[in-house]
Parts: C-alpha cells; structure tokens; sequence
C-alpha cells in the first residue's frame, strides 16, 4: 500500500516537473524571439534612416598618432566624459570660450556616444561654441569659382567660423583662429550636413571622416 502511494505521488511529482520544464522552455524561446526581433528592428531602422548606427570602441582604448593628438595619454572613456580636458581649460582666458567649453563637457558628463549619420561619423554633440551655416554648392562656385580647390573651400569655412567666433567673443579674427587652436585644442569641423563647428582636436583626428569638401568636390 505505502509502495504504490509512493509510486503514484513519484508520477505526479514527475508530471508536475515535466510541465514545469516545459513551460521554462517556452518562456526562454519567447524571450530569444523577442530579443532577435529587438535587435532586427533596431538594424532595420538604421538601414532605412541611415542614423543612430553605434561605433565599437572600448572606453579602455587611447586615442593617440595623427599628429601627435592626447599626449596626456586619456582613455577614450575619459575623453568621453569631459572631452575639453583639465590642462585644456585651465588656459581659457576668455569668458564666453570659457562658457563654450564648461558647456560642452557638461553636456557629454554622463559619456558622449560616437555614432554614425549616412555612414559618417557624427560629432554634433561634441561640437564647441557656435555653429555656422555653409554656402551651398551653388553660392560657393558663385563666391570662388566652378572649380574650387579643397584649399580654397577651407579658406572659406573656416574664415566664417572665425569671424562667428570673433563677433561673439570680442576677439579680432586673428585671435579668434588662435582661440580655435591654442586655447580650446580644437579644430574646425566642417559637417557634411553643411555646418562648420569647433570640436576636440583628438576626435577629430581619431575618427577619420568624409565632410563638406567631399561633399562639395562630389568625392564618394
């Protein structure tokens, strides 16, 4: 008697686990769908917008060569963070780049995100100070003739961003292109969106990138 209540509540015990097993399968095959299908739409509108797309770099890796960018030797997790780096502010003399600069590393404090726009890098977030909107290829030919160097393009962007630079700082253009360089580390950026901005000297050199010269000289 005690032998076969024994054998019947094994039986069930062996039923109930089986049923158990079964329903842990199902919920892990859920789950493994609906991840796969996550990440599938998340490709999908990448591809089909052409933004958003992440970059894989470890905030362990140091920016470094190309001119000898970062010598101070920060990980990129750190550059992240605050990408006008100490040394960097602490030679801004000039209240407004100050401002520029606070501004910028404040808001990249919880880590700027490198991502891709149409295949190319994107700095916009890394940007410092005003944004200048560039001639169109039309109003550049007018300005510099239909068949413009890279040289004389640059001449162009970057002149408007100093001039920007020197009507909102005080700064007489001359000094206005030493700011750029001297005192923020920075360099022009000239967007192929169309706009020229001051980012971090050790981005722009780190991630090589096609910009508004490419896109006026119709270089792929």
């Amino acid at each position: 008697m005690v032998a076969s209540s024994l054998k019947q509540s094994l039986l069930e015990y062996g039923k109930a686990s089986n049923r158990i097993s079964v329903l842990i399968v199902g919920l892990i095959i859920f789950l493994l769908h609906q991840i796969y299908w996550m990440h599938f739409w998340i490709y999908l509108n990448s591809v089909l917008t052409g933004s958003g797309a992440g970059c894989n770099i470890s905030d362990s890796d140091v920016p470094a060569g190309s001119g000898g960018i970062n010598r101070e030797g920060y990980t990129y997790g750190q550059l992240r963070r605050q990408p006008i780096i100490p040394e960097v502010m602490l030679g801004i003399s000039n209240p407004t780049v100050r401002r520029w600069a606070e501004e910028c590393n404040a808001r990249n404090r919880r880590g700027f995100v490198m991502r891709r726009v149409n295949g190319e890098y994107c700095f916009d977030e890394l940007h410092v100070g005003p944004k200048v909107k560039l001639p169109s290829k039309a109003q550049l030919t007018a300005m510099i003739g239909s068949n413009p160097s890279a040289a004389a393009i640059r001449d162009v962007s970057y002149t408007l961003l100093r001039e920007e630079i020197a009507r909102q700082t005080g700064l007489s253009v001359r000094q206005a292109a030493t700011a750029i360089g001297n005192m923020l580390d920075c360099v022009p950026h000239e967007d192929i969106s169309g706009y020229v901005y001051m980012v971090p000297n050790w981005a722009h050199k780190w991630f090589r990138h096609r910009g508004y010269v490419s896109s006026i000289l119709g270089h792929e």
